[in-house]
């Protein structure tokens, strides 16, 4: 009788993937909000219930629906606490409180293990959730957490005092005070970034018409200081211009809209922390405004609430390259055993040994993609398939693992229709370079070139594992050899996807739900830790004597 899993922030279902190649596990339910990633993991699942949103679950509900769940797996989200120089980004990020709903799914479906997913830096201690009013007992006196400090400065300028004054009068209430939401703080801050190029800013219809919304309501405030309400005329007056001027931007009409933007993003910070029930203080030094935050680092967070929850944990970083993924990602692995279940010690809750210690041994880019490149990769939707015209020689690990010879099609090879000027940089980039090695004159369009991350435009080495994918539509990948964007079915390769797993969604969708998964045969290493926990070590063929019996083979 195979092992029931329930599966939150399942994702295309990477990791119950890996879980479901053992042959001993069974995905019982999931939880994913993402409507193209859901889709995928239905479709590759007939039947099988999504209860989308973590935050509304009745995990209640779900075990009558359902029945016990033997081990529950997933990756929330996790990007903590942000500092105040952002864009989009919010003071508290959202994830916090993913993290912790993973925290109060492992409570309340009380598996005997779980598995959580994370990024690496997690580990770092950098990770930090801002502390509450609501949580301030449990996560001092209960878990007995450590409290930092932690100062971020929230505005720096001419106005800190009158800024400051401003907060003290209405800091009970700020939404007067606060005159833009944080959507509508983007689309400034998007017009102060293009100020070199607004023409074709402004050239989309959407952009005109959410930058003259945002005039119409930038309204002057009764019984405010004359100052407050002249930066909204001025800001006003400024964005008039800017509209109607494209071609030409005047620095002072900038300079007032950035002065505007800091102004109101403050406010915001501020209303932000009191939405969140944040505990904190404001104080003014010269030109500054700071904040002082409670926090507590998350990685003490989650050993401490599981611990609290009588579960054994441990934790390490493990690399996917490791376990036959053509693709260097390193991610932060948490295994936990109640201790009804099995009074183990720490140290023996063990995470999945490395099967590939040598580099010269880890599985290429080329061992991964090379048969896909006589197959010319569509630019249509992601429903054609192309028709395989011979059948895989299952020879290497790798093969054996994530190509099938009963596929009659390839899915997913499609890519972007690439633009002229794209092109043109694919022809510059040899074998294992990026957007760095490119002439200064093809580097124009970039605003800032010198901070282009060295994983865009980056031409595949074969001779090599990947470097971490991520949304490689979005990054530019470039093919080893060919001059074309690498396809969502290359991406799915290098993720280790089997073949027969078909993606749904957009273009971009797709390729998001590539980059964003665990590699399943990562996945797959990690269960038969799991298996092993659970007393079936003999139960199953483990992927390391799949290895050593090809490599013996081949030697």
């Amino acid at each position: 009788m195979p092992y029931k899993i329930l599966d939150l922030f399942a994702g295309a279902g990477g990791l119950s993937l890996g879980f479901e190649m053992t042959g001993l596990f069974t995905v019982s339910a999931i939880v994913e909000n993402n409507k193209n990633a859901a889709k995928t993991y239905i479709k590759n699942h007939p039947g099988l219930q999504n209860y989308n949103d973590i935050l509304r679950v009745d995990f209640e509900k779900l075990r009558t629906d359902v029945g016990e769940i033997d081990v529950v797996i997933g990756g929330p989200p996790c990007q903590g606490f942000s500092n105040a120089n952002r864009q989009r980004r919010q003071l508290i990020n959202g994830s916090n409180e993913l993290v912790k709903r993973y925290v109060k799914a492992v409570k309340e479906i009380r598996p005997n293990i779980f598995v959580m997913e994370n990024v690496k830096a997690i580990a770092s201690g950098k990770h930090s959730f801002c502390l509450t009013y609501e949580e301030q007992n449990y996560i001092e006196n209960q878990l007995g957490l450590h409290i930092y400090n932690k100062e971020i400065v929230l505005y720096e300028g001419d106005y800190a005092n009158q800024l400051l004054d401003l907060y003290n009068v209405h800091r009970k209430d700020l939404s007067s005070v606060s005159l833009m939401t944080e959507e509508e703080l983007y689309v400034l801050y998007n017009v102060y970034k293009k100020k070199e190029n607004l023409k074709k800013y402004f050239s989309k219809e959407s952009n005109v018409k959410r930058v003259r919304d945002i005039m119409e309501n930038l309204k002057n405030i009764e019984d405010f200081p004359e100052w407050y309400n002249e930066n909204i005329e001025e800001t006003k007056a400024a964005l008039k211009i800017l509209l109607e001027e494209k071609d030409s931007v005047i620095n002072s009409l900038i300079k007032q809209l950035k002065l505007f933007w800091d102004i109101q993003r403050f406010y915001q910070g501020i209303q932000e922390l009191n939405e969140k029930d944040a505990i904190y203080s404001v104080r003014g030094e010269g030109q500054k405004i700071k904040i002082t935050m409670k926090t507590y680092v998350v990685i003490d967070y989650i050993k401490k609430a599981f611990e609290d929850l009588e579960y054994t944990v441990n934790g390490d970083v493990l690399n996917a390259v490791s376990f036959g993924v053509p693709q260097n990602r390193e991610r932060y692995i948490f295994i936990g055993v109640k201790k009804d279940f099995k009074q183990i010690k720490k140290e023996e809750v063990k995470l999945p040994a490395p099967i590939i210690r040598e580099p010269d041994k880890f599985v290429t880019v080329h061992e991964a993609i090379e048969d896909l490149k006589k197959y010319q990769p569509t630019t249509n939707g992601m429903e054609v398939d192309i028709v395989v015209d011979e059948k895989p020689v299952i020879d290497t690990y790798y093969k054996k693992m994530v190509m099938s010879t009963k596929n009659k099609y390839i899915y997913n090879h499609v890519c972007t229709q690439t633009s002229t000027a794209a092109l043109e940089r694919f022809k510059q980039i040899r074998v294992g370079e990026n957007f760095h090695s490119l002439p200064e004159s093809f580097k124009s369009t970039y605003e800032n070139p010198a901070r282009t991350q060295n994983t865009i435009y980056k031409r595949l080495d074969p001779q090599y594992p990947s470097d971490t994918v991520v949304n490689v539509r979005k990054s530019m990948w470039i093919h080893p050899e060919l001059d074309r964007a690498v396809s969502a079915r290359e991406a799915a390769r290098l993720q280790s996807f089997p073949d027969s797993y078909k993606f749904y969604g957009t273009k971009d969708s797709v390729y998001q739900q590539i980059g964003n998964a665990v590699p399943p045969l990562l996945g797959r290493a990690i269960a038969e830790s799991v298996l092993e926990l659970l007393g079936n070590e003999d139960e199953f063929v483990s992927i390391r004597a799949i290895y050593d019996e090809i490599d013996k083979r081949k030697r």
